[in-house]
């Protein structure tokens, strides 16, 4: 597991690079308006409505996802690196569409490997390192550039800098491909359905599809708030850029806690109400920091996303895997980003720039705001809890769901 977290660490410092201050970025040195920067947002989602069902589906049908990911993570270097020398909005634009189609899969296809591993662990009576405790090495390795970059910044470096950061960390994530263990492949399948197929009646089966519709609203309300966060922070709040990424990465630090805290928190309330919790934090930081966008507000309202992460990120990630067959364990994670999180996103990137556009930062925050709400209800009324498969002795849902 030690390449693994490795890998973890690498790619999630990818998206350190380049979150906190990319749409800084466009609007000061690409010239773009707040449109212009929700509808780049929603391009580099577009690829999530193919790509990471496409690849964990290669995955799933013996394709080596070490091969995957090395293939995608050179594609995402060099696409970064002309997004670095464009001077056209235009182009750069079309970049965003390369750049979401090398890199988005990529995340769902890690937690698919690391799934797939522990499965095979769990199969030979070997110790299994809890997911929680393996990605967050992707929370250390995002907290990273921001530290790297704050003295630069400080002196008065461009936020372009963010770009070549990025760059180098996707060329660390490329070699350490390399050195992770081969997964041993399935030789024989137990239904001739497609593997996308099979996971894609799962995640909309009874007893997942409050949970599906929930992070579909959760995952927009993400979108609209990271899509201007920076520029909130910058233009409405006040604060310099140099700090912009430090304050983000305070409410990463809290993530390491609230991970480390997360096999704790599910004996005490279960999966569900750590992302019931977690929801419920994500609309409190938007409200607080639409009625007092001052300074101290905007670190205090860091101190909830570790819970919003839980929520989001981890915690789906694991009952996606209780509903997972050894056939289609890969394929679930990239089904699920494609018809779930990658519709949220590009909506929301789009619905973002068009509200901000027209009613200005704080009316994009207020959207974000009102679809958490809709979340947090949807998964707090109208979802049931799916057991874990040491409770009922076999998969939440079967590999050929019949319902």
């Amino acid at each position: 597991m030690t390449a693994l977290r490795r890998q973890f660490f690498f790619s999630y410092a990818v998206v350190g690079s380049v979150m906190p201050l990319i749409t800084v970025f466009l609007k000061e040195q690409g010239g773009f308006d707040y449109l212009q920067i929700g509808l780049a947002m929603s391009l580099m989602s577009v690829p999530m409505l193919c790509s990471p069902a496409l690849i964990t589906l290669l995955a799933d049908r013996n394709l080596d996802p070490r091969t995957i990911l090395a293939v995608a993570f050179t594609g995402s270097a060099t696409v970064l690196s002309l997004i670095f020398l464009s001077s056209s909005i235009p182009f750069t634009l079309l970049l965003f569409v390369f750049h979401g189609l090398a890199f988005v899969a990529m995340l769902p296809l890690q937690d698919g490997y690391y799934f797939s591993m522990a499965e095979e662990s769990r199969k030979a009576g070997l110790t299994v390192l809890e997911y929680p405790l393996v990605r967050i090495w992707g929370t250390v390795g995002f907290m990273l550039p921001s530290l790297l970059l704050y003295y630069p910044l400080s002196r008065g470096a461009e936020p372009r800098m963010i770009l070549p950061c990025a760059i180098t960390f996707c060329l660390l994530s490329l070699a350490n491909s390399f050195t992770l263990a081969p997964v041993t492949r399935i030789k024989t399948r137990t239904s001739g359905r497609l593997p996308s197929r099979q996971a894609l009646s799962a995640i909309f089966a009874p007893n997942a599809r409050w949970l599906s519709i929930g992070l579909f609203f959760g995952f927009f309300a993400a979108a609209t708030y990271y899509a201007f966060i920076g520029n909130y922070l910058h233009e409405v709040v006040g604060i310099p850029k140099r700090f912009i990424g430090l304050i983000i990465n305070l409410g990463v630090l809290m993530e390491i806690g609230c991970t480390l805290l997360m096999p704790w928190m599910q004996r005490k309330i279960h999966l569900k109400g750590v992302m019931v919790l977690g929801l419920a934090c994500m609309v409190t930081r938007m409200i607080l920091l639409y009625c007092f966008p001052i300074p101290a507000i905007a670190v205090l309202a860091q101190i909830g996303h570790g819970f919003e992460v839980l929520a989001l990120y981890i915690g789906p990630v694991m009952f996606l895997n209780r509903l997972a067959g050894d056939e289609f364990r890969n394929s679930i994670q990239g089904v699920f980003t494609m018809a779930v999180g990658g519709t949220a996103r590009v909506l929301g990137g789009i619905c973002a720039g068009s509200v901000a556009m027209h009613f200005g930062l704080k009316g994009s925050l207020i959207l974000g705001a009102s679809s958490g709400v809709c979340a947090f209800a949807v998964i707090t009324f109208l979802f049931s809890r799916i057991p874990p498969r040491e409770e009922i002795g076999k998969n939440a849902v079967s590999p050929t769901p019949t319902a």
